[in-house]
């Protein structure tokens, strides 16, 4: 069967040769995958979308809604990321309810976890004010510290993520407690669960809170000023999952006044922060530029573990399977 006979697949995502050979094994004969990767500006995707059934990345939602785009044969679009706020958080839908999408949950555990250890860890022990005296070839301790061991830490997001993150510290001996929608459901490394309509109770007595639930109305500025002002004087917050779940400003208020011990941030609202904003001065607060979850040409065992997603996802759908990490 030729390719012009076949149902397409577009792949739009930094995969290599290798990971786009184990995708093209997994479908059937049916389907074909074509890589644009690298040819993706406007016009040739517009033009791409409009006969392909299945799309490996993450298309505008602007572009599947153009009229002349239509979509008329997509049914599947398989994202790499697991943040699906840019389809899922906005009024628009996609073109068709008949749609599917899924994400890339399950791939990002592994290195976020990593990151978020060590951020909190360099936030107790002080490491951000030794590098800036290295900097300044200033030989002085300083002073107290904070322990992970037997840590309270509060853990916004039980998913993939969040529960990577309660994984590494059993080894601290840390009391987890992990805020999620379903509390009935089962979830490995946690020592007790509640919802986010009930997890202010925690707050005053978490040692470190960890933020990597995803982006929706109800979490949209959820760590206010309130419930900052609820955190004790030697907890660290970091955040990891989307910049809006925690109000820069009150903060930064907070870490200035000494209200907590240190906060560490991977995104930010708004992102990137403004050259003005207070917190790039402030030295209480760690900053990366939304680097926890970096995959393709950063760590490659999350593209390997994205990669079989992906070919697990297309063998279901040529199989009529459910498929995995299906949002709706």
């Amino acid at each position: 069967m030729t390719e012009i006979n076949k149902r397409k697949i577009i792949q739009i995502e930094a995969f290599d040769e290798p990971e786009i050979s184990k995708m093209k094994a997994a479908v059937t004969d049916d389907f074909y995958i074509k890589n644009i990767y690298g040819n993706t500006d406007k016009k040739t995707l517009k033009e791409e979308l409009k006969d392909a059934e299945v799309v490996i990345g993450a298309p505008p939602l602007s572009l599947l809604l153009e009229p002349e785009v239509n979509c008329p044969k997509l049914k599947f679009v398989q994202m790499v990321w697991a943040g699906t706020d840019m389809y899922t958080a906005v009024e628009e839908k996609f073109p068709s309810e008949q749609i599917m999408l899924a994400n890339g949950s399950g791939a990002y555990g592994l290195i976020m976890s990593q990151f978020v250890i060590g951020m909190t860890l360099s936030v107790m022990l002080n490491f951000n004010d030794y590098h800036r005296q290295q900097t300044a070839k200033i030989w002085e301790r300083r002073g107290p510290v904070q322990s992970l061991d037997h840590a309270r830490v509060l853990i916004f997001g039980a998913g993939d993520i969040g529960t990577a993150v309660a994984q590494r510290l059993q080894g601290f001996d840390a009391y987890c407690i992990g805020v999620c929608r379903n509390v009935d459901k089962k979830r490995p490394y946690f020592n007790e669960l509640c919802t986010l309509e009930n997890a202010e109770k925690y707050i005053p007595s978490a040692d470190v809170i960890v933020c990597c639930i995803p982006n929706n109305a109800a979490t949209v500025g959820y760590m206010d000023r309130t419930k900052i002002g609820l955190m004790k004087e030697s907890a660290v917050i970091v955040n990891v999952g989307r910049g809006n779940f925690i109000d820069c400003m009150a903060l930064n208020d907070a870490l200035n006044n000494r209200k907590i011990w240190g906060a560490a941030l991977d995104v930010t609202s708004p992102e990137p922060l403004p050259k003005d904003h207070p917190l790039w001065e402030n030295p209480r607060c760690m900053i990366t530029p939304h680097a926890s979850g970096a995959s393709f040409g950063h760590f490659k065992e999350t593209e390997k573990i994205l990669c079989d997603i992906v070919c697990e996802n297309l063998k279901r759908y040529c199989d009529g399977e459910e498929i995995k990490n299906r949002i709706y």
